[in-house]
């Protein structure tokens, strides 16, 4: 790790927002645990990622007034105003820039400079300055032990989370239980082959999203027969011990804590506290940490995220380099994360600095290819953010023109394309993109989220425009991918690979079994549905703002939920639909792959 101050140095000045959040950290570090300034920099860039020089350190310590070391001015000005109050016998505590002072240091500070004492005898008085700096006031009531004990219980148990990952960490690799090749890839050591665990930790995750849409629309599904498979299948992912489920760990608690707080959160966390003792032995750190977890009663699973991830992302990429799969996976999940708090300019800052850093390394892992698309969605979020979803959809198209993709990750950018032109208000063109995006996914080995979304967009729009016996149609037709999503799920958690079933799935379809309706433009007419490039135009009007957009419609559209690491909308806002008939926005869970591909 670099030295603070030096190759970590930042290239620009920390805005004061950030440094604000940090301050309660920096406070306790250098105030109450009396670390030295080195200490204090090396911890919050190693525990936090937070990196700022020794310069401007020192000018955010002194106007917190954290400084330790004591001016004469401003102990002049304490003993004058200690004088005073001693006139009235009140008890006294005194601040210098709103931090309290300990009258011992005043003490030993004078011992140490007796010449002091004699210009306060001799009448001497401090600055204008520092007057203002320095006050005092009779000491507020200590607070009830009611108030204290919640949060300090809270926060006991996240560092102990915290403790016990980096010890997880260090102890996996340097016993060798994790075999790592710098800027490659990452793996359990005794399995040389045949991890699967996370492929089908995006199932899991598939399985939760596309229960969660269904509930949301008001869909009749049986819910075991695409859960149990989920839960069965967490059982070899545990197992396989793999450095990719630290990441996936982190994604999971945040994941069901927007999507499923009051529902699944719960089930999954004492599932898995149960498990893992079986699984590994009633001693492994794995099961400790599960065993936090799911005791716990963690008030904000994103904040205990956050704080993993500040742990993790630094650690993992000095580790294994940033190109390695295991980094990529990690940054896919914080940007997920992330992007439903913060704006998309920020995020794409953050992605951007890792793809230059990943890059760096002349790898040409297919992930990297993903990370630039997702970086793409990004840089449209960032249009579509300023009100110009025309240069979004440009955006989105050059970087098509300048890639070679895959099936995936083009239908994940029709799929994205008919999102924004659902809210330019052009309907046949959303409609044209949610079939090509369909017909693309159904066709290859896309995530099935991906069919299921453009599909549930594709009905609801028909339903807008009272096609309701063509939308009752694409409804029928998305139920049968879901019971074949359902079957394949049960095959994968049995350990059946795609050769063990006679049937597709919710594997490949061939071209002919696809529904007649999915190939055409429109579906009053005959004619084939023209390739993305080639849908109806645009058609937005003059505008300055969103708000101009005429007829714009103002509900959202639907995006699969998860993390995932190469989509182009990566990329969006929280979402979290109540009201009936929603499209569905594209970018709210359905964000990363993590296998080489959009998921």
């Amino acid at each position: 790790m670099a030295s603070p101050g030096q190759s970590a140095k930042p290239r620009k000045r920390v805005p004061a927002e950030i440094w604000e959040t940090k301050r309660p950290i920096i406070a306790r570090l250098y105030q109450e645990e009396k670390k030295s300034l080195k200490e204090v920099m090396e911890i919050m860039q190693r525990d936090y990622h937070f990196v700022a020089t020794v310069k401007m350190y020192k000018s955010r310590i002194w106007k917190w007034g954290l400084d330790k070391k004591l001016k004469g001015d401003e102990v002049l000005a304490i003993m004058l105003l200690k004088r005073d109050r001693d006139v009235l016998k009140k008890p006294t505590e005194f601040r210098i820039r709103g931090q309290l002072v300990d009258l011992e240091n005043i003490n030993r500070y004078l011992k140490r400079n007796p010449s002091l004492m004699a210009k306060f005898k001799a009448g001497q008085t401090p600055s204008v300055q520092t007057a203002l700096e320095v006050t005092c006031r009779t000491p507020s009531p200590p607070p009830s032990p009611p108030r204290a004990l919640a949060p300090t219980t809270e926060m006991q148990s996240t560092e102990q989370v915290l403790c016990l990952f980096r010890d997880y960490i260090d102890g996996s690799f340097s016993s060798g239980a994790w075999w790592c090749e710098f800027d490659v890839d990452c793996s359990n050591s005794r399995l040389n082959q045949g991890d699967r665990s996370n492929d089908l930790f995006e199932r899991v995750i598939a399985s939760f999203a596309l229960v969660n849409r269904c509930m949301i629309r008001g869909d009749q599904i049986n819910i075991n027969s695409i859960l149990g498979p989920a839960f069965e299948s967490l059982k070899e992912i545990v197992a396989a011990e793999s450095p990719d489920f630290v990441a996936r760990t982190v994604c999971l608690l945040w994941y069901l804590d927007r999507h499923h707080k009051h529902d699944l959160l719960r089930l999954v966390l004492d599932y898995l506290a149960g498990l893992i003792p079986i699984v590994l032995g009633p001693h492994h750190i794995l099961a400790h940490i599960w065993r936090r977890l799911g005791t716990a009663d963690f008030s904000d699973y994103y904040e205990l995220s956050m704080r993993l991830y500040a742990l993790l992302l630094p650690d993992i990429e000095e580790r294994v380099g940033s190109a390695n799969y295991l980094t990529h996976l990690l940054y896919s999940d914080y940007l997920d994360c992330i992007f439903a708090r913060k704006d998309p300019e920020d995020c794409e800052t953050m992605l951007g600095g890792h793809r230059a850093r990943a890059e760096a390394s002349g790898q040409t892992h297919p992930w990297l290819d993903d990370m630039a698309l997702s970086h793409a969605g990004l840089l449209a979020a960032c249009k579509e953010n300023q009100g110009r979803l025309d240069e979004a959809v440009e955006v989105l198209t050059a970087h098509m023109n300048a890639y070679s993709m895959t099936d995936e990750q083009e239908a994940a950018v029709n799929l994205e394309l008919g999102v924004k032109y659902y809210r330019m208000a052009n309907i046949s063109a959303a409609i044209a993109s949610f079939k090509s995006a369909a017909r693309i996914a159904l066709t290859s080995d896309a995530d099935e989220r991906i069919s299921m979304t453009a599909l549930a967009n594709l009905e609801k729009l028909l339903r807008q425009t009272d096609k309701t016996a063509k939308a009752d149609r694409v409804h029928q037709y998305r139920m049968e991918r879901l019971a074949a999503f359902a079957e394949k799920s049960v095959s994968m958690s049995k350990g059946l690979s795609d050769n063990d079933d006679d049937d597709d799935s919710d594997g490949t379809d061939d071209v002919e079994n696809l529904p007649d309706w999915l190939w055409k433009c429109d579906d009053d007419s005959e004619e084939d549905t023209p390739g993305w490039l080639e849908l109806p135009p645009l058609g937005w009007a003059e505008k300055t703002s969103t708000a101009s957009f005429t007829g714009a419609p103002g509900s959202v559209l639907e995006w699969p939920n998860t993390s995932q690491s190469g989509s182009p909308t990566a990329l969006s806002t929280e979402y979290s639909p109540r009201l009936e008939g929603q499209i569905i926005d594209p970018r709210v869970e359905y964000l990363y792959r993590h296998d080489g591909g959009v998921r």
